[in-house]
């Protein structure tokens, strides 16, 4: 028989007749290119008589605790920016169960960092995460970098109420006695009458970028799915899956490193796959990104986003040697059903019937997007922890000790004059220098920050300082991504920043955390930024170095290009999300000074202000 590794010619013929329109059919089942025959209930609880098998995929990765839905995120629907809420436990649940309805064999996978990032969190230490995460029925998770944010011991707990298994083939946990037991290398799941492998790969970084400690270490990641593939093998499992927490570029690396995956099922990096069209979104790739293994077997690999906004759903046909011939499925970004739209006034408004039901039209059309009821049961089981959230608002972590007032543009406030704050926000500064503090703390070293000044949606007043209100300062759930930019770049950024500013969008407008600047609000076009300087680890102030490669911690929405900001997402260096959100960094920073007072400067030194 005509071994895996050797069918790879085969799959090619394959592919090229798949592509072409073609499917050849089963021997003696049914015709594979035939819907009725592969969508049918209960077509697929055993496999076809030629050996075939059809499996479908869910997936999540990257929840990091956001249990209910993201509130008023926007898109473009029907050419108009519209802001609906997405995602939430309580709405995947009735699109998994709703998969699950069709009685065909599918798992649902969870690639890793499923806490950390929200009040839900910071409460509730995982209990709420691993709640939800068994009511919904995972099959599988990876050990993402987060779940070691509060040591093994809180993991080894976590891994103890998980009803599924949790899986790091690369940690070497053996002096952790508790974590040894629990976490796997690999699982194999019956599906109808076929094996499935599971791998589970965690990336090494975790040792500088969580608090695993120094009991439990990482090998390297190719090496070890080499290792587990081969023992995978030699059981008779030929179906092999790897479920990794480890970023989309890794993966595609370990793709073509590795003989005998199947499928890569990935997260860490947050990537948006797919092309759901112009809807707003910047995608990282198609989905799935197919490339072949060593020996020219396909290799398919997914992501699904992040924060529980969408739903990964892969359909892949083996064949009778293990081959995936045919990948079928796209993620589904999971929508409420209440549309908002800026009014002449440029508040958001529910939109009137005939609207709701155009938008709603358009989301119909579009395979990628989906409007879709909360489930009954994953409501109630979360409302007790939501409950709790609401009470933690109320605490109190610092005290402001004096007026810290917030404006987009240096001396103005939305085109009013600011004449207190001429050099622009004093606060911007200080939650620059707090994504700073953070990737610090974990190791990260980073040299300055850049803050978009509408990241910020208001200043602070002396007193008490609450958690509630860091929400309301930093609401947009934006995470901590440290990148690699030459002082080319960096310069390049602060420009398009100031441009973009002064050409009606405020919040584009940079605050520096760790470095200053110099800039002219009349100035030309492209030419309005000078006298960049970086504070060095001695304290001293250096000129920017416009030749070497620095290490700039920005949030994720201006890394991806928001705000205009094409310099930060077109860099092609050093990129890393960590996870950790703008506002619980904001909050642990100000636990940890305490006292709140107004920075020495804001980083911005207006050289030309009338």
């Amino acid at each position: 028989m005509m071994t895996k590794n050797r069918w790879h010619l085969v799959v090619a013929i394959l592919v090229c007749l798949a592509v072409c329109g073609c499917q050849p059919a089963g021997n003696g089942g049914p015709c594979l290119s035939s819907p009725a025959g592969r969508n049918a209930p209960g077509a697929y609880s055993v496999p076809f008589a030629d050996g075939s098998f059809f499996l479908t995929v869910m997936h999540l990765n990257d929840t990091h605790s956001q249990l209910v839905s993201l509130q008023s995120q926007s898109l473009i629907l029907d050419g108009t920016k519209t802001y609906v809420d997405m995602g939430g436990f309580a709405r995947i649940r009735t699109k998994v169960d709703a998969i699950r309805d069709r009685h065909e064999p599918s798992l649902l996978l969870h690639a890793g960092d499923a806490v950390q990032g929200t009040l839900y969190f910071t409460l509730y230490h995982g209990d709420a995460d691993m709640a939800a995460l068994n009511l919904l029925g995972v099959d599988a998770m990876v050990v993402g970098n987060h779940e070691f944010d509060k040591g093994p011991d809180l993991l080894a707990a976590l891994t103890g109420t998980a009803d599924f298994p949790m899986m790091g083939g690369n940690i070497d946990c053996s002096r952790e006695p508790l974590l040894q037991e629990k976490i796997k290398n690999y699982v194999i799941k019956n599906v109808g009458n076929e094996k499935i492998g599971i791998i589970g790969l965690t990336t090494p970084e975790t040792a500088f970028t969580s608090s695993p400690g120094s009991t439990v270490t990482f090998d390297d990641v190719v090496g070890t799915a080499g290792k587990m593939v081969g023992e995978l093998e030699a059981m008779g499992v030929d179906k092999i899956i790897a479920l990794t927490h480890e970023g989309f570029k890794q993966d595609i690396a370990l793709a073509e490193a590795v003989d005998g995956i199947d499928l890569i099922v990935g997260g860490h990096s947050h990537s948006l796959l797919g092309d759901e069209g112009d809807i707003g979104l910047v995608s990282s790739g198609p989905y799935p990104v197919r490339t072949a293994t060593p020996d020219g077997a396909p290799v398919y690999i997914v992501q699904a986003w992040a924060k529980g906004r969408e739903l990964g759903v892969a359909r892949v046909d083996f064949d009778e040697h293990g081959v995936i011939e045919k990948f079928q499925g796209n993620p589904v970004i999971i929508l409420g059903d209440t549309f908002k739209q800026k009014n002449s006034a440029g508040k958001k408004v529910v939109v009137d019937a005939s609207t709701r039901q155009r938008l709603l039209d358009v989301i119909q059309e579009n395979p990628g997007l989906e409007v879709v009821p909360e489930d009954a049961a994953m409501a109630a089981l979360l409302k007790p922890y939501t409950a709790g959230i609401q009470d933690m608002e109320a605490e109190v972590v610092a005290r402001v000790a004096e007026d810290l007032p917030h404006v987009r543009v240096p001396g103005r406030d939305r085109n009013r004059p600011r004449p207190d704050c001429p050099e622009g926000s004093w606060l911007a500064p200080l939650v620059a220098d707090s994504l700073i503090w953070k990737a610090s703390a974990n190791g990260l070293n980073v040299d300055l920050s850049l803050q978009n000044g509408g990241g910020i949606r208001t200043g602070l007043c002396a007193g008490d300082l609450t958690v509630g209100d860091g929400y309301t300062l930093l609401p947009f759930g934006n995470t901590l991504v440290v990148l690699g930019l030459t002082g080319m770049e960096i310069a390049a950024a602060l420009e398009q920043g100031v441009d973009k500013a002064l050409a009606g969008h405020g919040g584009a407008f940079p605050y520096p955390g760790n470095a200053r600047y110099c800039v002219d609000l009349h100035g030309a076009h492209g030419k309005r930024v000078s006298g960049i300087e970086i504070r060095n680890t001695k304290g001293a102030w250096l000129p920017l170095d416009r030749e070497i490669s620095y290490r700039v911690a920005v949030n994720s929405y201006n890394a991806g290009g928001g705000d205009g900001y094409s310099v930060l997402e077109k860099a092609n260096g050093y990129r890393y999300d960590t996870g950790f959100v703008d506002a619980e960094i904001f909050l642990e920073y100000a636990r940890q000074r305490q006292v709140l007072e107004k920075p020495a400067e804001t980083g911005v030194m207006v050289v030309d202000n009338p």
